[in-house]
């Protein structure tokens, strides 16, 4: 006897490849699938979120590893979704986090993940910088931080400005003295920084807007014209 699996051939085609990672926290749709048979041999397929699954520990950047496992529509029983954003039956493939050891199926075609390098095996940790993959320096460098800093006002030259750890803000001109500069500080800034600015509003002239003085922990910026508002994005 033929069993018919009804599922599309591209779920199938997403599992092939050796990892998936997640573009966003995935904790909603980690299940934990069991298998019960009742009195009369009735088999009933139950899926639930994986326990320990949060925000924290499925957030998004995670390299997940296929561990060979699948699941198919009408040949395994899926009958019950506690809990889950799975809703009905579909094609799922079973994963591993090497960071919270969590295991369970996920969706392999749904856009919360995408497909990884196939070629490098099931137990390199690619999660080893902080709480999964960076996307600057190949997967083991600094993460860059988009963290806004807001806006500082400086009345002349020679103010400064923490921004923290941030690393986009604005710094805002408002004196009258030709040659303003402005000395921001933040924990953000390398001295190997590459660090980005432009104007904001209109009031300066980008011939003469510059970056000195770059050291770990702070960066100055120097620019001509007055009144103006000036972007900076540090990246590391």
């Amino acid at each position: 006897m033929t069993t018919l699996v009804h599922t599309d051939s591209r779920d199938y085609q997403a599992s092939k490849h050796k990892s998936l990672v997640s573009t966003r926290s995935f904790e909603g749709e980690f299940y934990t699938y069991t298998v019960t048979k009742n009195l009369f041999g009735v088999t009933t397929g139950v899926f639930s979120v994986v326990s320990g699954a949060t925000a924290t520990t499925c957030p998004g950047r995670r390299v997940l590893h296929l561990t060979g496992r699948k699941l198919y529509p009408d040949v395994n029983p899926m009958d019950t979704f506690v809990g889950t954003a799975l809703t009905s039956k579909k094609f799922l493939v079973a994963v591993y986090d090497p960071i919270s050891f969590l295991t369970g199926f996920i969706d392999p075609t749904s856009n919360t993940f995408a497909k990884y390098d196939q070629n490098l095996p099931n137990f390199f940790n690619l999660g080893n910088s902080a709480s999964g993959v960076q996307w600057s320096s190949g997967g083991s460098g600094a993460e860059l931080n988009t963290v806004d800093a807001g806006t500082s006002v400086s009345t002349n030259s020679g103010g400064t400005f923490n921004a923290g750890y941030a690393s986009v803000g604005q710094v805002q001109f408002s004196g009258n003295a030709a040659g303003n500069y402005i000395t921001v500080y933040s924990t953000a800034v390398k001295s190997t920084s590459k660090i980005f600015i432009s104007f904001a509003t209109i009031g300066g002239d980008n011939r003469n807007l510059n970056i000195s003085n770059v050291v770990d922990g702070s960066f100055s910026i120097w620019q001509y014209y007055t009144a103006c508002t000036i972007t900076f994005l540090i990246i590391n």
